[in-house]
């Protein structure tokens, strides 16, 4: 089997069917590796909220499964006019927010009005710039008029953007979230502790298994090992130290699970600032870059290499991490080509808090040196990251993984941190967002993902490996993550 063809049924085989039926009950103890900042997800993007309260407390019409399909959640189906420009969603009947009232089409006309809206701060507002009127036919049925078509505009409905909430609790969605999904809120420990507990008139039959879900603070690798060891947590969800995966196998008491995550890890350029400003700078030290050895000194191993911004869970993925291959000699020649045969000094910043990007840096600037290149590591807060890299642009080079899913949108956008500003991007963006030909926007898709290959606003390192560890005896766990959401309703634990 190809390389191509593995990576395919990563995407299209459906969920394995669980080898013993599952038990209901019990409690699980998950490690949450960075407290949220706060609970609205309307509010923010980070990460930390998504894995505890995306799909677990609240839920949007549709939502992304376990093998990356879109599938239907509160809205039970859905039609689109011939023009592809009108969505008319039938909700389900009958399900009820944890404050017990019903759900309504009039929520979800709040909630994605809130999301359109500049004065909400919606974090990715522009998701929802396509949508022109939002009208309720009845209590269950709510139309969505497009003023374009929007190729992706099922998937934002999925995203963690568009939850669904009762209109009359917006302002307690920081701390005390309520939605309809398959746990509840519960409690909020500052420094400690997220607590969430089933919900009994959850609207999907028989779920949620477990009673109740700790999610503790634990952002120490080396403590976060040995709580797990120690029988304190049930499950580090993300980011098993790549180096512990070897000896936690050998642990008959816990399992590993390794599978793709959205996260591509790339090594960004300030394409605003010279040198980076040249194509052929960029593509240069593309050529320095041995990604086979950033993964083996970075993630000892674990993890795939990649050659533009696509995971291979996405369904339009094309694999082109051999299009740009290592060849230090051609990077210097391209080098000298623009006037920089003697190389030149740069600075690299990285964060301890994400520390394969510390590994990274060491080998990423041990390989540009050999082309003459010399970076200057500067290890960051990641709080100064966001400040003066991700806000600012404040930076030479500096590597970071990616989390989103479809989030090679970022690239159209000049003013997003790499300051990439390419037309022909931009324009193949735009047909791909707005076609629908699903067998068009594929191709665009791949297009987009060689132009990436040929301009190299980025280097593109790898993909980071979904490293999870658990009891043996936990069930349902998902192996790949193809959505930031941490999806727990079908964990279940033998007694």
């Amino acid at each position: 089997m190809t390389r191509r063809a593995l990576l395919l049924l990563l995407v299209v085989l459906p969920a394995p069917l669980f080898a013993q039926s599952p038990v209901p009950g019990g409690i699980l103890v998950v490690q949450a590796p960075a407290e949220p900042p706060g609970l609205d997800l309307t509010a923010s993007p980070a990460s930390a909220i998504a894995g505890i309260i995306h799909q677990n407390v609240q839920e949007g019409l549709l939502r992304i499964d376990r093998t990356g399909r879109l599938a239907p959640l509160l809205a039970e189906r859905w039609s689109v006019s011939p023009n592809g420009l009108t969505y008319t969603f039938l909700l389900k009947r009958s399900i009820r927010f944890h404050s017990g009232r019903e759900l309504t089409a009039n929520d979800v006309k709040l909630a994605l009005e809130r999301a359109m809206n500049p004065e909400t701060n919606h974090p990715h507002r522009e998701q929802y710039e396509a949508i022109a009127s939002i009208e309720t036919r009845n209590q269950s049925t709510v139309s969505i008029t497009l003023s374009r078509p929007s190729s992706s505009f099922l998937l934002t409905l999925a995203r963690q953007g568009s939850v669904i909430y009762p209109r009359e609790a917006v302002v307690q969605q920081k701390s005390w979230p309520i939605g309809t999904g398959p746990f509840r809120f519960k409690e909020w420990v500052r420094g400690d502790r997220i607590v969430i507990e089933k919900n009994p008139s959850y609207h999907i039959r028989g779920l949620p298994y477990l009673d109740r879900i700790v999610f503790r603070f634990l952002p120490d690798p080396n403590v976060t090992l040995a709580a797990l060891k120690a029988g304190d947590i049930d499950v580090i969800g993300f980011g098993v130290p790549p180096e512990a995966v070897a000896g936690l196998k050998r642990d008959p008491n816990l399992q590993v699970i390794e599978g793709h995550t959205t996260i591509d890890v790339i090594l960004a350029m300030n394409n605003s600032r010279p040198p980076f400003t040249q194509p052929l700078v960029r593509r240069a030290l593309t050529h320095a870059i041995d990604k086979a050895e950033v993964v083996q000194g970075a993630m000892f191993g674990f993890g795939l290499p990649i050659g533009s911004h696509m995971d291979p869970l996405n369904p339009y993925f094309t694999d082109l991490s051999k299009e740009v291959p290592y060849n230090p000699q051609k990077a210097r020649q391209l080098l000298s080509q623009v006037g920089y045969g003697k190389g030149f000094d740069v600075t690299l910043k990285v964060t301890p808090a994400y520390p394969y990007t510390v590994r990274a840096g060491e080998v990423v600037a041990n390989q540009l040196a050999r082309v003459g290149v010399r970076a200057r590591i500067e290890l960051i807060e990641w709080a100064q990251w966001l400040d003066r890299v991700y806000t600012r642009a404040d930076y030479d080079l500096t590597i970071i993984g990616h989390a989103e899913a479809w989030d090679i949108v970022n690239y159209a956008k000049p003013s997003y941190y790499l300051r990439y500003d390419s037309p022909r991007f931009q324009k193949v963006y735009r047909e791909a967002e707005t076609t629908t030909d699903e067998g068009r926007r594929r191709e665009l898709y791949v297009e987009l993902q060689r132009i990436l290959v040929d301009e190299a606003p980025a280097i593109f390192l790898f993909n980071h490996p979904r490293l999870a560890a658990a009891k043996k005896g936990i069930h349902g766990l998902w192996r790949d993550l193809p959505t930031v959401a941490g999806e727990l309703p079908e964990v279940w634990r033998s007694r």
